[in-house]
This record gives C-alpha cells, structure tokens and sequence, in this order.
C-alpha cells in the first residue's frame, strides 16, 4: 500500500494505491496434475474531509488464474464504491445530525472449462445521525438505517439464476463513549436490525421459485481507550467472551471464536 494525505484550504485529501499479487507452482508425479495458480488485486481510493463533511471512493480489480492440469479456471472482477455524510447543525454545539449514505458495487465473471458464470453484488444503505455531547467526558450517539439492500446475483450458464435480497427496514444503532478516567475511555454499543431476506432461483426453462424470511437481530459491542502519553491503545472487546467466558477448559476458544479482543490498533499523537 501507499498513502499520502495532505491539506488543500481548509480540506484534508487522502489517497490511496494498493496492490498485492501471488502466485503458486506445483510440479507433478506420477499421481497429482501440475498446478499453476497466480491471483493479483489493484485498488485506488480517494477521500476528502473537514469539519462539515466527509466523503470517500474506491475502484478495485481483482483477477485470478488456476489452470490444475488440463482444466483452466479464470476469474476477474470490477468493483466501486462511495460513502459520504454530512455534519450538520453548530460545530461547537451539543447536538449535530449526521446523514449518511453507502453505495458499493462488485461484479465479476468465472470461466471453467468453457462454462461462463457471471455475478454481481450491491450493497446500499442511507441513514442518519444523532450526536449528542452530554459534556467534556461524555458522547451519546443514536442512529438508524432508514433502508439498505445487499444482493447478490449469480447466473451460471445453462444451470440457472439466484437472487439473494437481504433488506433492512429499518436498523437502529445506540452507541456511547465515556471517560472513566483521564487515561481511560469506555465505549458501548448496541444495534438492532429487522430483515427481509428473499432468495429466488429461475431456471433456464423460466421456472421460478422463491423463498423469503424475516429476521430481528440484537448485537452488542464493547470498546476501550488507553492513553498512555501520546499514545491511544484501542481496544475492540469479543462480546462473545463477555457473555459465554474464554473456555480455558473446553478449548472451543482455540479458533479465535472467543478471543478476548477482537482487533487492536495503537496511534500515536504527534
């Protein structure tokens, strides 16, 4: 990856090139066909910020080749996305709403041996805001999803078409931040999302058949801040540790399922 970010005005710019490739050679024996497998991936992205408002945009190319003796396998995609969000109401005050909207996009197309299948993928969602500063030590934030849609679609040749439709109607999201200490921050959230999940399946002949379900969902997540100097050590808590314990005796705990963090960043303060 490369990144450089600058300040033009009163703007933050932020860019980015990202690219990784790999490839895989086996050689053979009398019983395992030759392998030859290569894969590269190339991303730009872009953002701009200041104290009103925020937006960001990326452009990706995946592509991979498997060729497992005489079977050839290609792979390659193109893929975009934007977000952006708006801070509105008086910069210093205790109140500001905060729209949001996320747009991503992703296709790609599979040859194996001579069978075409194409697949798309969306993901939309708009939303809004609230932050509340209750004061110096303390921020509550409220937020709903007012309508997203993921879906994907996938149509392989002479075998037929599935549509995946997960609908969110709508989501809400209730998140706080405190400082217990001067060195200490405390972070607790909550969502709840109520969702259309619809799966259709038509078949070359045009013979159709369509399945649909409704789903409530509560999650919670938990944080924590160390400032230590200039340094801030965060903390993203596995709720499932919380709530179920490590299993030290068990061992389901092994496969990272109940880790007690589930990521960690360190930043440093200059």
């Amino acid at each position: 990856d490369v990144l450089v970010a600058f300040k033009v005005g009163e703007n933050n710019l932020g860019l980015r090139v990202s690219f990784a490739f790999e490839n895989n050679d086996q050689t053979t024996d009398s019983t395992i066909s030759a392998i030859s497998e290569s894969a590269s991936y190339f991303e730009f992205a872009g953002g701009v910020s200041n104290d009103r408002y925020d937006f960001g945009a990326y452009f990706g190319l995946p592509s991979l080749e498997s060729k497992i003796g005489s079977a050839t396998t290609t792979w390659e995609g193109l893929g975009f996305g934007v977000a952006g969000r708006f801070f509105l109401g008086p910069e210093n005050g205790p109140m500001q709403y905060v729209p949001v909207v996320v747009i991503n996009q992703f296709s790609t197309d599979l040859v194996r041996d001579l069978v075409d299948a194409t697949s798309s993928f969306l993901d939309f969602s708009m939303g809004v805001g609230i932050h509340y500063q209750l004061d110096e030590s303390n921020l509550v934030v409220l937020g709903t999803e007012i309508f997203g849609i993921r879906q994907n679609v996938l149509d392989a040749a002479n075998v037929g078409k599935e549509t995946v439709s997960v609908t969110n109607m709508p989501a809400f999201y209730l998140g706080g931040e405190t400082r217990a200490k001067r060195w200490l921050l405390l972070r607790l959230g909550a969502t709840h999302e109520i969702q259309e999940t619809k799966t259709t399946f038509r078949l070359p002949s045009g013979e159709k058949t369509e399945t649909s379900k409704r789903d409530s969902k509560f999650g919670v997540s938990v944080g924590v801040g160390i400032e230590l100097g200039r340094f801030l050590l965060d903390l993203d808590i596995n709720d499932n540790f919380l709530f179920e314990g490590p299993d030290f005796i068990s061992g389901q705990g092994s496969d990272s399922v109940n880790d007690f963090v589930n990521r960690l960043s360190i930043s440093y303060n200059f």
